[in-house]
């Protein structure tokens, strides 16, 4: 089913029992604070009103997609099952999808109020001071930027930071390699500025498509709409022209010059690894128009440390999933994601000597552009590559380091802490990365320990009988 926009989401969510309302929250720490305490828990989707300083109805939704649930539910795939079900049942999905186009309709909810020329004021908005250490209010950090190849047309999304830097102006840093800053130097190289509307409220479906990294020349909106399984509706933005979902909740819409013309300090911001890293000058958004909805809804989904859930499934995991079995690595029994894809595990049934090296071979290969993914561990199909500490175990007990590891020489991203000082400057991102083979050896596999654990039959008939006896459901 297709969410209609970021209510219906929150209402559905609500009716899976994964809803907290909290009224009176300050915007400077205190919102940020909790959307990290609740996500380290798995815990509901927040919706902060009646922030300190802004009136009623002037909204912030947070944690939306931080479980499994919420990420089943936005996905229309089933919620109450185990989190590699979801993963499956998602493989599934992608293997049909299909691509809608957006289609145009004439009017919105989010054309209910727009504000131009002197009336446009940024803080209107109650953007939260995220992480202690952040160098302003993102009002970016679930949003979707959007903005047209100058010369074939294409619609391009994807999902970049944006601080307020001033009543009518916002920074938006975007790494050299995404498809938007590409579009931008078109723009700057004929004599002008880039048009842009920045998203920063919608349903989760679209919002998802933004940063999917969808090939040139193809809309992310189109692979909204497979997600979706239903065409986007979307307006043409007064001033740019741009198309902007009709439901959405907040729309920034107006011109980014190249940064030799105009650019701003921008920095630092707690990212996604965990760390402060990049900060500097970085280009602005000259705002021209801004278009709201009653009651608007902030969509906020702040970087926190990896180890806590933003995302409830890693969908990336998928890919991985698919591409192992298209390299011919054959019997994955699944695969998981974990630290925000810092570690990614795949759990094999053993069929030949190198199979595990096979597959962490396969998987470490197939990134593309900068990436910072650093560990790559195989493990036996009785270990649930989900559970962190099974991981462990099998790393602690299977591994011999001096014949299980391997390193590899690749490439890392801007937010790499552990990148040199000197390297960044010098603009050398190289870094390697850890084949971890926490198999039982192919060889003598028959004749390695056996573990003390229950087996899943035993396991399941106590369960079943004793759970409702001891309330343990």
């Amino acid at each position: 089913m297709a969410f209609s926009d970021l209510r219906s989401f929150i209402d559905g969510a609500a009716r899976m029992g994964e809803l907290k309302n909290i009224d009176g929250a300050h915007w400077d720490l205190e919102i940020g604070c909790l959307t990290e305490l609740m996500a380290e828990q798995e815990g509901p989707l927040l919706l902060f009103d009646n922030i300190v300083g802004y009136p009623r109805g002037f909204r912030i939704a947070a944690n939306v997609l931080a479980s499994a649930r919420r990420f089943a539910l936005a996905l229309g795939i089933p919620t109450d099952v185990p989190k590699l079900e979801i993963l499956k049942s998602w493989r599934n999905k992608i293997r049909d999808l299909k691509p809608f186009a957006p289609m145009e309709v004439s009017s919105g909810p989010i054309t209910e109020n727009v504000l131009e020329g002197d009336r446009i004021d940024l803080n209107i908005f109650p953007t939260p001071k995220w992480h202690e250490h952040d160098g302003g209010r993102y009002i970016g950090t679930g949003d979707m930027v959007i903005t047209k190849d100058p010369d074939s047309g294409w619609v391009n999304v994807g999902t970049y930071r944006s601080c307020i830097v001033g009543k009518d102006r916002v920074t938006l840093w975007i790494i050299e390699h995404k498809h938007g800053k590409q579009i931008a130097r078109k723009h700057w190289q004929a004599g002008r500025a880039c048009p842009v509307a920045i998203v920063l409220g919608c349903e989760p479906a679209t919002w998802m498509a933004g940063p999917s990294a969808a090939k040139i020349g193809v809309s992310e909106y189109e692979y909204a709409g497979a997600l979706r399984g239903a065409p986007l509706e979307v307006i043409r933005a007064p001033f740019t022209g741009l198309p902007i979902p009709a439901t959405a909740e907040i729309v920034i819409e107006g011109e980014m010059p190249s940064p030799e013309e105009e650019s701003h300090a921008e920095g630092p911001f707690g990212e996604w690894p965990g760390y402060y890293t990049h900060s500097g000058n970085e280009t602005v958004v000259r705002v021209k128009r801004v278009l709201y909805r009653n009651d608007p809804i902030l969509l906020g989904n702040p970087p926190l440390l990896p180890i806590t859930e933003r995302y409830g499934i890693p969908l990336y995991a998928a890919r991985i999933w698919d591409q192992l079995e298209q390299s011919g690595v054959s019997d994955v029994q699944g695969v998981w994601c974990h630290c925000h894809t810092l570690m990614v595990v795949v759990s094999l049934k053993q069929r030949y000597s190198g199979h595990a090296l096979q597959a962490l071979t396969a998987v470490a290969g197939m990134q593309t552009g900068a990436s910072m993914y650093r560990y790559y561990i195989a493990v036996d199909d009785d270990i649930d590559p989900v559970d962190l500490k099974q991981v462990i175990w099998a790393m602690c007990t299977r591994v011999d380091p001096a014949e299980s590891i391997q390193i590899l020489k690749s490439w890392t991203t801007d937010l790499d802490p552990r990148l040199p000082p000197e390297k960044r400057e010098g603009g050398d991102f190289t870094m390697s990365r850890m084949l971890i083979d926490a198999c039982k050896p192919f060889h003598w596999r028959e004749r390695f320990a056996v573990a003390n654990k229950f087996s899943s039959e035993k396991r399941d008939e106590v369960w079943e009988k004793w759970a409702v006896k001891l309330k343990l459901q």
